[in-house]
């Protein structure tokens, strides 16, 4: 008796070991597929910025791809040092947004981004945001996305008297959102719905 219940212990703790195995694959496989799948809003970092270079510089902010609803409004938030950098304001990228109203038949154009370029070197955050009042006539979509290359909008910057060679300046994407009608729906870097990749601005000679 006792030697069967050996076995029946040992038989149990393999098919426990095996269940809690398949429950790990299972996790990995799904957390892997969620953040392969998602689309990814990139601050894109430029090429070494002389230190001597007082004119005006961009960079791209880029989109991987959206979900199937349309997205009537989009917000995102970036530190930046401003004892560093003087951000200078937004810039329009290549990635439209619906237009069913216009009376030429042209269904779609570029977004019109608010943006307070004082404010935002007061607190170094930039806050920038698209809202369509309509709710859907004038709003972002996959269908309007290019094969690559979506630049959503372009962050214009100077650098300041105090930058130095050898700098390294961080873009960090605080929040970001391109919301939908159906808030289930929205792409949010807060619900993990949409990933986000920081930038950085490196100072040379």
């Amino acid at each position: 008796m006792e030697g069967n219940n050996k076995k029946t212990n040992t038989k149990k703790k393999w098919l426990a070991a095996g269940v809690l195995c398949l429950l790990l694959a299972l996790l990995l496989i799904k957390c892997g597929g969620s953040e392969a799948g998602a689309p990814t809003l990139t601050v894109r970092t430029p090429q070494k910025i002389s230190v001597s270079e007082r004119e005006p510089f961009t960079l791209d902010v880029t989109i991987s791809d959206l979900g199937e609803a349309l997205y009537p409004a989009a917000s995102v938030s970036i530190s930046f040092d401003p004892s560093r950098l003087e951000f200078l304001g937004v810039e329009e990228g290549n990635v439209f947004i619906h237009n069913e109203d216009n009376e030429k038949g042209v269904g779609q154009k570029l977004p019109d981004w608010s943006c307070n370029a004082a404010q935002c070197n007061e607190k170094g955050m930039i806050n920038i945001m698209y809202l369509d009042l309509t709710g859907g006539k004038y709003a972002f979509s996959r269908e309007l996305l290019a094969p690559e290359d979506n630049v959503v909008l372009r962050l214009s910057f100077r650098l300041r008297g105090s930058a130095r060679a050898g700098d390294v300046y961080d873009l960090i994407v605080e929040d970001a959102v391109f919301a939908a009608s159906d808030e289930s729906r929205s792409l949010s870097m807060t619900q993990d719905t949409l990933k986000t990749k920081d930038g950085r601005i490196v100072v040379g000679e």
